[in-house]
């Protein structure tokens, strides 16, 4: 394989959920470097049933899932994807406009718990955040999302994007034991000096007094 990384982390023998629209099975999400299918399909929470094929109709959980996992290469022989041998399952529980309810949500992360030894999922990614009304442990998205950290699941969370005020970090990206990721910009530039956090990602502390996010990876520009 192509060297990227000194370590050559591919994501081998792990799955990782994304919480979001649905998958689309494009080319790079269904066979890993090897040529092995990757694709465990889709759960719907919406309608809870599971598909081997989406009807994909917003896009955004695909093009998450492609910044993560895409196995496709570039026009200079670099692999897109950051994980691009891991297995993947979509966990649809936001509509073609991009809504969701909690209840559908709770349900998509109950059911990456009844299945995460049978796929050896040890990541589930929402890439998405909601207004906090409440405590963090009073939320019941939040506590959903405490019971798959309870569980052993990697849960990685969105800041949100109501920056750049202090305090405005969004549910579940408030849970003070996952991973919250925030967004910076290379400012349209190779140099890192120029390199900022981007203006719309939410900033903490939170309510509670947690530092938040954890990191920040490119997601301006």
């Amino acid at each position: 394989f192509p060297t990227r990384r000194s370590s050559d982390l591919f994501g081998d023998n792990v799955t990782i959920g994304f919480l979001d629209t649905g998958l689309d099975q494009l080319a790079g999400l269904s066979r890993d470097l090897y040529g092995y299918d990757k694709a465990w399909g889709t759960y719907d929470a919406l309608n809870n049933s599971v598909h081997n094929y989406d009807d994909e109709a917003n896009g955004h959980g695909t093009h998450v899932a492609s910044v993560a996992n895409n196995s496709d290469f570039d026009m200079y022989g670099k692999i897109y994807g950051v994980a691009p041998n891991a297995a993947i399952v979509g966990i649809k529980a936001f509509d073609y406009e991009g809504k969701a309810t909690y209840a559908d949500v709770i349900r998509g992360i109950e059911w990456a718990l009844q299945v995460k030894d049978q796929i050896n999922l040890r990541v589930l990614n929402m890439s998405f955040s909601g207004s906090v009304r409440s405590y963090y442990w009073e939320d019941p998205l939040n506590q959903a999302v405490m019971k798959a950290w309870q569980a052993g699941i990697v849960v990685v969370a969105s800041a949100g994007n109501k920056g750049p005020d202090p305090m405005t970090i969004g549910v579940p990206g408030n849970v003070p034991y996952i991973i919250t990721v925030g967004a910076m910009t290379d400012s349209y530039s190779s140099a890192t000096s120029d390199d900022l956090v981007a203006t719309f990602s939410s900033a903490g502390p939170t309510a509670e007094g947690f530092v938040k996010p954890d990191i920040v990876a490119p997601g301006g520009h």
